[in-house]
Order: C-alpha cells, then structure tokens, then sequence
C-alpha cells in the first residue's frame, strides 16, 4: 500500500439551491450580495450550510430529555461557542435560539464586515480589497481570508497591518514612485537655478571686456 503523507478533506462546503430559478430567492441573494460585498454566491451558500448543520445539531439536542448528559453537554459547548463569536448574545442561554439564527447574523461576524464597520476601509467592496491584500491584522495575526469569523474578544484588536503602508510599514510601490519622481524634479530645479545664476555672472562680466574692445583697446574675451 502506497504512504500517505497527506490527508485531504473532499468534504462539501456548500449546497447548492434545489430550485436553479426561484426569483424570490435570486433577489434576496442578490442583495446580499451587495450588502455584505461578496465574491460570488458561493459564499452564500457555504454560509448556509454551516448555519444548517448548526440548527441540525440543535433539533438533535431538543429531541433529548433536558437532564439528558449528551443534551447539557453538547447544548452548553454549541452555545459558548455561538457566544465567543457574537452569533448569539449573553442572555440567549436556550438551544432554542439556535433555531433562529439567520445567515445575516453568520455574516455580520466576517472580518470584511467588521473592517468596514470600524471605519478602517471607505466601502465593504474596499475593504474586501484591503484584507485580500494583506493589509489588515488581527491581533499579532496577518489575516488574508474575507469570510474570517471573528470572535468577540478579538473585534477589538483588529488593525492595520505592521508591514502595511496604511499602518507603520514601508510606503508603496506608487508612493515610491512619486517620492522619487518629486525627488529628481527637485534636483533638476536646483541645477537649473544654479546654471541661471552662472550666466547671469557671466554676462555681467562680458560688458567691460566688450566696452573695452570697442574703446579701440587690444582685448579679448574668454568664454566661460
């Protein structure tokens, strides 16, 4: 048997609509798609899968008996996880809440949506383009991933980047550019204010030595 020194995960992420042309649904996605700046419907799907699999695991719990140990154990560990990421807030303490959940409270939690809500980018498309370009930290961690689901402890440590031109990083390749350009055009100002003072020292000293030549006096004039 051949090794394996890789494990891949074929599993799905996402499923797709049962109906292709349901228009209802095309406009409430289209408006998501607008609202929270996403790629494509994909991301909206796979946001729709998750939150299935989580009212999935809670219609499970509710079936047991409320002493049950698998329902107080797995019910308390769904909803402390809900919890630390802003899902649901501190005094929703049911499996029930879970049953609620809609995918707008799945997508408030992406770290695109949180960069845009904390005035660090100019739109929620902008700030897609901010943290695909490595700009945005959170914490001491360089994040890449739009659909980064935030925790509630880290909201508050999400910044620009140490290495971004935006933070404390080094200025970028067109800001370089014109930093260089402002530079060679302010060297070539202070040449050419030099050459002008030369010719006009120059030409102040030419006068006498032609005045002299047209005195009848012997004399010639050097060019400098």
């Amino acid at each position: 048997m051949p090794k394996i020194s890789r494990h891949r995960n074929y599993r799905k992420t996402y499923r797709t609509p049962s109906r292709a042309f349901e228009k209802e649904r095309l406009d409430q996605e289209l408006k998501l798609l607008g609202e929270y700046g996403l790629r494509c419907k994909r991301e909206i799907w796979r946001v729709q899968y998750a939150l299935s699999k989580l009212r999935k695991a809670a219609r499970e719990l509710l079936t047991l008996d409320p002493k049950d140990p698998k329902r107080l154990f797995e019910g308390s560990a769904l909803l402390r996880r809900l919890k630390r990421f802003g899902v649901l807030s501190e005094d929703e303490n049911e499996l029930d809440f879970v049953l609620r959940l809609n995918v707008q409270k799945l997508l408030e939690r992406r770290l695109q949506t949180k960069v845009f809500k904390q005035n660090l980018a100019k739109s929620i498309h902008h700030a897609r383009v901010l943290i695909k370009q490595r700009h945005i930290r959170v914490g001491k961690q360089l994040v890449d991933v739009p659909s980064f689901l935030v925790r509630m402890d880290s909201e508050k440590h999400i910044d620009f980047a140490v290495t971004s031109p935006y933070g404390q990083g080094r200025p970028g390749r067109v800001a370089r550019r014109r930093a260089a350009q402002r530079a060679a055009a302010g060297g070539e100002e202070d040449e050419e204010f030099e050459g002008k003072s030369a010719m006009q020292t120059d030409f102040v000293v030419f006068f006498p030595l032609l005045a002299t030549a047209n005195d009848g006096c012997v004399g010639y004039v050097v060019l400098g």
